[in-house]
């Protein structure tokens, strides 16, 4: 059963109104249900879609993790010595890690999925940094080897929080939730939500917060000693605080009533994540009354295409005025960053942390999402789009071209025969037809 005072706080992410619980769904009288998976709430605005995606992302992990595992038995029949000793122990690694993800994601492992070639060829739904393994590493930092990197984020966080009492605590991308978890308890607020929209993070660490053992391999980049190409840990479980809980949300779509929370944290957040800053902190603005404290912790290096949207500290200072927050206490640190011992390297990270206080209100962005109405709703029309018109020439100049490939044909023949049947420069399309098989060959061998 989900507890009545998480329920008290939950909310519509399409509409804002209260949810009630109906049996292992939450529900929303205008807007339909919303699944409670693993006990934790499913509030992303268009459930079932977003579990499809997350179902393909688990599948194409199978997939990839399968090719993977067959080359890895197929080059230690023909290899002997150290070589095959460190192959042989990646490939056990990679065994038992498909079983263990595959188990922490029982809940989500029944549903049907596409083909690979599908899943390649569409966008995700959930932003281009969120797969399933994209924060993989912070699991192992959060719980196994990161003792002085949590700390050091714990003191910074805690920091810019003070010593004010806070009564409702809100982490907008927990990820696997140490953090979360430390400032609950250095804070003891009367309830505290982890948010995030990852389910092997948020599975991972809620296995762990019910008091269950966690098998999990970890494979360095850059391994420092053969022996470290797999490295199985055994996380011990523990019990969480009755009062902290976890939520799958997504901090762009508030799934929360309005001004709930006396504290937001965001590590690590608001340059991953999808929109313009000035659309994120207008939703963020909905999660805080008037006087209440935003804590950011993290870097600025912002994850858009534009260079106009990717802000210095200055312009994220203006546009937090803008959006209804005094932002105070700026302060740049210079931190390690995922500093695994079984790892030849690891980054330093110059980081930001401030906190600000919400001096007015702005109004709440409505049908906030990463895709268009016309990918979401297929009865609208697909736009006459000029990317559209450039990627059919592409497509259709690279289906000549593999169609080509006969054993016979060299490049510069393709390449002639190209540029005659589309009227282009010869040496331009000698270049391009390189460049073409050249990516093909590299991502094949």
């Amino acid at each position: 059963m989900i507890a009545q005072t998480l329920l008290n706080l939950l909310a519509c992410p399409k509409t804002g109104e209260a949810l009630k619980a109906q049996d292992d769904t939450l529900v929303s009288e205008s807007a339909g249900s919303y699944p409670l998976i693993a006990n934790i709430p499913w509030l992303l605005p268009n459930p079932q879609n977003s579990i499809h995606d997350w179902i393909a992302k688990l599948h194409y992990f199978h997939q990839i993790l399968n090719q993977e595992i067959q080359e890895l038995k197929d080059a230690t029949t023909q290899l002997s010595g150290p070589t095959q000793k460190r192959l042989q122990i990646l490939l056990d690694g990679k065994q038992h890690f498909l079983r263990d993800v595959t188990q922490l994601l029982t809940p989500l492992v029944h549903h049907p999925a596409g083909r690979i070639e599908v899943y390649q060829a569409l966008h995700d739904r959930a932003p281009n940094t969120q797969n399933l393994l994209s924060y993989e590493a912070n699991l192992y930092r959060d719980w196994v080897w990161g003792e002085d990197e949590n700390q050091l984020t714990v003191d910074i966080v805690s920091n810019q929080i003070g010593a004010a009492n806070i009564d409702k605590f809100l982490v907008l991308g927990a990820g696997a939730g140490r953090l979360a978890l430390d400032i609950h308890k250095n804070m003891q607020p009367n309830i505290s939500i982890a948010a995030d929209i990852n389910p092997l993070l948020v599975f991972a660490a809620n296995h762990l917060m019910s008091n269950h053992d966690l098998p999990i391999y970890e494979f360095p980049l850059h391994p420092r000693l053969s022996e470290y190409a797999a490295i199985e840990h055994h996380i011990k479980g523990f019990h969480k605080p009755e009062n902290f809980h976890w939520v799958f949300s997504d901090a762009n779509k508030p799934s929360f009533l309005q001004h709930s929370f006396d504290l937001v944290l965001t590590p690590w957040l608001i340059d991953i994540q999808p929109f313009e800053l000035s659309q994120f902190l207008q939703q963020l603005n909905q999660y805080l009354p008037i006087g209440g404290k935003w804590v950011n912790f993290g870097s600025l290096v912002f994850n858009q295409q534009r260079d106009s949207f990717c802000y210095s500290i200055e312009e994220v200072q203006a546009i937090a005025t803008q959006q209804g927050f005094t932002i105070q206490n700026i302060q740049e640190h210079e931190i390690p960053y995922l500093q695994s011992p079984y790892n030849a390297g690891y980054r330093v990270e110059r980081v930001w942390s401030w906190h600000a206080f919400k001096e007015k209100d702005v109004k709440s962005l409505s049908n906030q999402q990463t895709l268009p109405d016309w990918l979401l709703q297929t009865n609208k029309a697909v736009p006459k789009a000029a990317y559209f018109q450039q990627l059919s020439l592409s497509h259709r100049i690279y289906a000549q071209l593999t169609a080509e490939v006969d054993g016979k044909t060299s490049l510069n023949k393709m390449a002639k025969k190209l540029a005659k049947q589309n009227q282009l420069d010869e040496e331009e399309c000698l270049r391009m037809v390189t460049r073409f098989f050249m990516d093909i060959y590299f991502q094949n061998n």
